[in-house]
């Protein structure tokens, strides 16, 4: 009996083992799984208003550009404007000069030369006034067949914002030449980027680099720092042309074999828009220009500019209206 005793002592205390080993190992997984549940990440949750937000902003950005394209056309309107001005105040300084030159000779003469020159005068202005009125009676007599009158039509000055690829020229001094933007663009963007470890923190980097094509090109780059990092914005670039006498005049540039058209002939009128960077001394040259062009099929873009302002970009500029 004490052999059995001792047996069932020794099972009980077995027994006893594993049940205490089984609740430490579901102690320790439960602190585990714990352990898990707080380190475990957060999901990600939208904060509220965010949709009405990105839809504020969708809005706004679509309010920024029609305001920039009313603001184009404004401008082209503008310099539309500004070149009929000068063209009229041509004119009146013409008439102004005639005017002063027939007064300072009237007042030249004594008082029997100058009835004389009245008398003159006034036999010069009845006789064009006879003549107009004897054209105008064989008009309505038929003897005389009425004149063809050829009338140009244009395009509305109130064009489209060009957003495709453009053709750039200045016209300066009676004198066109194409301007190479694209190419100083992209000479810009290697140079921002080789000197970009330079710049130490520090705000603005300017400097000039070309020239190619005749110009050189002046920027101004800007440095940006946000939480999320820093970035570099070209401000502003400024293309200096490298002498006042670049390019060839109207009737060279509208000759065949011209450098203009050997230009044209590698830019497809469906892709390009030639915009031409105007000086208040080259309307005139500008009027023939954009007549050659619309009978070419390019759209042409006016930009005119003050004596002494050089062709220029920013990210604060406008686009380009094409006519």
């Amino acid at each position: 009996m004490a052999i059995d005793g001792e047996n069932s002592s020794v099972g009980t205390d077995s027994f006893l083992d594993v049940i205490t080993n089984f609740v430490g190992i579901l102690i320790i997984l439960v602190m585990v799984v714990g352990q898990r549940a707080r380190n475990a990440p957060l999901p990600a949750v939208d904060p509220p208003g965010k949709a009405e937000l990105d839809a504020a902003q969708r809005e706004a950005a679509t309010i920024e550009e029609d305001v920039n394209k009313i603001a184009a056309q404004m401008s082209t309107v503008e310099a539309e404007v500004a070149a009929r001005t000068y063209e009229r105040d041509q004119v009146n300084t013409l008439v102004a000069a005639i005017e002063q030159a027939v007064a300072k000779r009237r007042a030249e003469l004594d008082e029997k030369d100058q009835k004389k020159y009245d008398l003159a005068r006034e036999r010069a202005l009845t006789a064009d006034e006879m003549e107009r009125l004897e054209k105008e009676r064989r008009q309505a007599d038929g003897t005389d067949a009425p004149q063809s009158i050829k009338i140009e039509s244009y395009p509305t000055p109130l064009g489209k914002v060009v957003d495709g690829k453009e053709a750039h020229f200045q016209l300066r001094g009676g004198r066109l030449t194409y301007v190479p933007f694209e190419a100083l663009i992209d000479r810009l963007k290697v140079e921002v980027r080789e000197r970009a470890q330079h710049m130490d923190g520090a705000p603005e980097m300017a400097d000039t680099l070309g020239p190619i094509g005749g110009f050189r090109m002046k920027y101004l780059v800007e440095r940006f720092d946000t939480p999320r990092g820093s970035y570099l914005q070209v401000a502003q670039v400024e293309l200096l042309p490298t002498s006042n006498q670049l390019g060839e005049t109207m009737d060279d540039a509208l000759a065949p074999n011209s450098r203009l058209r050997d230009k044209l002939s590698m830019m497809s009128p469906r892709q390009y828009t030639v915009t031409v960077w105007t000086y208040p001394d080259s309307f005139s040259e500008f009027r023939r220009l954009k007549k050659e062009l619309y009978e070419l099929g390019y759209p042409v873009a006016g930009r005119p500019l003050p004596d002494g302002m050089p062709i220029g970009a920013s990210p604060s500029g406008s686009k380009s209206s094409a006519q």
